[in-house]
């Protein structure tokens, strides 16, 4: 309720946002034309989004999760996810994990062990083992025209 607080990122172009475990915010997208990969970050209490530079390259954005361990980046092209620290304004990889047989999972859903994924590219939905990865280990068929999220509860 009330009037909303207005942010403005160093984006062109902005994807996906995500908290990691200190509630600092982070979002993905473009700067530029569609080939400059940006992830920038607005900490806990601050107005004012900064950019970190992240250690490897991503090749278009997908979800920013906090998997309870790292922040991840999901990269929609090579169907990875990467698992990052990090520290002032510098995300160093630790991780990477590829996800097989999947072709366009825009967002997905981390819960414990698993992830979800909402796949545009095959027209169906899909369970991983987290962090694992690999092949799915379920896969949700029926008249889906391009999903593009993905949303799970867990007990």
């Amino acid at each position: 309720s009330g009037s909303p607080t207005v942010y403005t990122t160093p984006l062109d172009e902005e994807f996906f946002n995500g908290y990691d475990d200190q509630g600092n915010l982070f979002a993905d997208g473009f700067t530029g034309d569609r080939s400059d990969f940006a992830l920038v970050e607005l900490p806990k209490g601050s107005s004012k989004f900064v950019t970190i530079k992240t250690s490897n390259a991503v090749q278009f954005p997908g979800s920013v999760q906090w998997d309870g361990t790292y922040l991840t980046v999901f990269d929609q092209i090579t169907n990875q996810f990467y698992q990052y620290t990090v520290s002032g304004t510098t995300a160093t990889l630790k991780n990477t994990i590829q996800l097989t047989g999947s072709s366009d999972c825009a967002q997905t859903w981390i819960v414990k062990g698993l992830v979800y994924c909402g796949d545009a590219g095959n027209d169906n939905g899909e369970v991983f083992k987290y962090p694992a990865g690999g092949s799915p280990i379920a896969v949700f068929t029926g008249s889906f025209d391009f999903p593009l999220g993905a949303t799970a509860a867990q007990k």
